[in-house]
């Protein structure tokens, strides 16, 4: 099941976000987007976590959608399809 957490972090506390999302095992990937880019659907064979540090994202999978901005942390279980 897909999670949606408004507002959750500071995200001016990158060293606390970077630590609290770390897995007991593995690792954490930072990734920018442009202005309008849009992430056509997809899945990953794992789990991730999406917090959003600026800006804002429009988040969508199968059983809807949310607008998501600073702070806000998604929660995607391994094969949820999102975009």
């Amino acid at each position: 099941m897909i999670v949606v957490h408004h507002a959750k972090l500071n995200p001016a506390d990158l060293s606390a976000i970077v630590l609290k999302s770390l897995p007991e095992q593995g690792c954490v990937e930072v990734q920018r987007d442009m202005p309008g880019k849009e992430h056509a659907w997809h899945q990953h064979g794992t789990d991730e976590t999406i917090i959003v540090l600026r800006g804002s994202l429009r988040f969508y999978w199968d059983e809807g959608a949310s607008e998501c901005g600073p702070g806000d942390v998604i929660i995607l279980p391994a094969g949820a399809r999102h975009g």
